[in-house]
């Protein structure tokens, strides 16, 4: 099949004379964590499925032979929809044991979407779970196989109570034994497709190299200075970017311990966090608010711990602060799935740069501002963001015109987020392109109106969303989840507050709905377009007054 990719000669050229690409692969990497590191452990999980990296690599091998006997070629798709557990490094290092590209599927994915990417991939095996929060997986996906032409086999992973009558993970590992193999794959092959959250469409497969993700592992290292001797932990699913490359590749590429935790619930973090000393982790801001609110009431001893990522959404100031009374620091950084985190704050930053910024490139990353017409903008101007650099992907999954709209033949990727940059490079996103309000013809950006509204006490949560308007065209409606939901916040008192911090009249949100939770997907981003639709339902018929 035809992929798509897109990597330029110059691109190889360059960042090989760099030192950011070379001819290792991911598999390479791992062989030697487990030479070096065998009897250390690799992964475990919030159940305690273990494994030492020699463990897991025998498992792995045994995993590869089943592969090569259902005839799994170098550069088929194999598909993973595993929540965070163990077994999903295990898939992985065995797909890369054979050549195979990994594709994981978020586990909140279902029949229809699940059926899309398959197909996208042309995937030759899935891995499911037996049940996971209360999913009955196998049942759901019996009709797949009609469906998906290219698909040989659907393999169940059990855990705890599950049991399986038919083809599980288990009863592979306990049939088959290992072999020597040889794939023949190449630095600059592919690795991975992982499929973009869909927030506001439909999925798109972004493809990396191992290269890619190599570079990208390295930077994000360097950055905050991770070495083997780290225990990361990871509450993020590892079908989301953060969670595939923060979370397990960058753990085994260092021969580092790996922990994962399937379901977030902030009593069990704190518990597996003292459980296996772990010593720092990737969380959505939200989920760093629980765990701090949490270590105010019990008491864990989580002195291992030095930082929290922050990435999605803004850290609050008060959250830097009691992070820090806590005994961690929280730091803020962003990317996307095609330029997976590549600015970071820094482990030496000042509060303020933390809570007022969204970082500077990593290492090897370069990053821009430009107009729409592409032109590079001065400091402190606002314009979209696009970054170029080994970590960059190299196309969407058989969709051309898609990649060129957003890759350029120079290497660049236009993210679609607006943003600002400082003389120092320190960047700050001011929201997507197409998250901008035309009221009346201003331009209001959602992410400043919700910066502005995450700094009143009583906020938890704020998505700001465009309601149509038929004299203005849009107005600013903000969802809000409350620190305190008894203490409820009107639209007089937000109208208040913004007037307190010196905001012009025209940005004050016009409504204010109240929610106890918001939409979101498998990788807690808010989805945005239900509450747009939820709006739109709601001022039916409605007279809106002016503020």
């Amino acid at each position: 099949m035809t992929l798509g990719i897109k990597i330029n000669e110059w691109q190889k050229r360059e960042y090989r004379l760099k030192g950011y690409w070379g001819d290792s692969t991911l598999e390479d990497y791992w062989n030697s964590s487990v030479k070096n590191s065998a009897e250390k452990v690799a992964v475990v999980d919030l159940q305690n499925t273990k494994y030492s990296y020699r463990e897991l690599d025998l498992a792995a091998n045994k995993l590869a032979a089943f592969f090569q006997t259902i005839g799994v070629k170098p550069g088929d798709f194999i598909s993973m929809q595993l929540p965070g557990w163990s077994e999903f490094t295990l898939i992985y290092i065995a797909c890369l044991k054979v050549g195979a590209v990994v594709n994981p599927i978020l586990p909140n994915l279902r029949e229809k979407e699940v059926s899309y990417i398959l197909n996208k991939c042309e995937s030759k095996v899935l891995f499911i779970p037996a049940k996971f929060r209360k999913c009955e997986f196998y049942q759901k996906f019996q009709s797949l196989y009609q469906e998906i032409p290219s698909l040989k086999k659907v393999v169940v992973v059990e855990k705890e109570e599950a049991v399986f009558a038919g083809l599980t993970l288990q009863k592979i590992l306990t049939k088959y034994k290992p072999i020597p193999i040889n794939n023949g794959r190449q630095a600059d092959d592919l690795a991975a497709v992982l499929f973009t959250s869909g927030t506001e469409g439909v999925p798109k497969g972004v493809m990396l190299t191992h290269n890619n993700i190599i570079s990208s592992e390295k930077a994000y290292a360097a950055t905050f200075n991770l070495t083997s001797y780290d225990t990361i932990l990871m509450p993020a699913p590892v079908a989301h970017a953060t969670g595939f490359h923060h979370g397990v590749t960058a753990s085994f590429l260092l021969g580092a311990t790996s922990v994962l935790q399937d379901i977030f619930k902030p009593e069990a973090c704190l518990e597996l966090i003292e459980r296996e000393k772990c010593s720092c982790g990737n969380l959505a801001t939200a989920f760093v608010y629980d765990i701090v609110n949490l270590t105010k009431k019990k008491n864990h001893d989580i002195t291992s711990l030095r930082f929290f990522l922050c990435g999605g959404s803004p850290v609050p100031r008060h959250l830097v602060q009691e992070a820090f009374d806590a005994g961690f620091k929280v730091m803020g950084m962003y990317g996307s799935t095609e330029s997976v985190p590549h600015t970071a704050s820094r482990i030496d930053d000042p509060s303020e740069k933390i809570i007022s910024t969204d970082g500077k490139a990593m290492p090897g990353i370069e990053v821009k501002v430009v107009d729409n017409m592409r032109r590079e903008v001065p400091a402190g101007v606002q314009g979209e963001e696009a970054s170029r650099g080994p970590n960059v992907f190299v196309g969407y999954l058989k969709e051309p015109e898609l990649t060129n709209r957003v890759l350029d033949d120079d290497g660049w990727y236009y993210s679609g987020d607006l943003c600002t940059m400082g003389e120092d490079g320190y960047i700050r996103i001011n929201g997507r392109i197409k998250d901008i309000i035309i009221r009346g013809g201003e331009n209001i950006s959602s992410t400043e109106i919700e910066n502005i509204l995450l700094q009143h006490p009583n906020v938890k949560e704020v998505a700001v969303v465009g309601m149509p308007d038929e004299r203005l065209g849009e107005r600013s409606c903000a969802y809000v989840v409350l620190n305190q939901p008894q203490d409820n916040l009107n639209l007089e008192a937000v109208s208040a507050f913004f007037s307190n911090m010196n905001v012009a009249k025209y940005k004050y949100p016009e409504r204010i709905e109240i929610i106890d939770k918001m939409p979101k997907n498998g990788s807690c981003k808010i989805q945005k377009y239900i509450l747009r639709e939820d709006i739109k339902k709601k001022i039916n018929g409605e007279l809106l007054v002016l503020v």
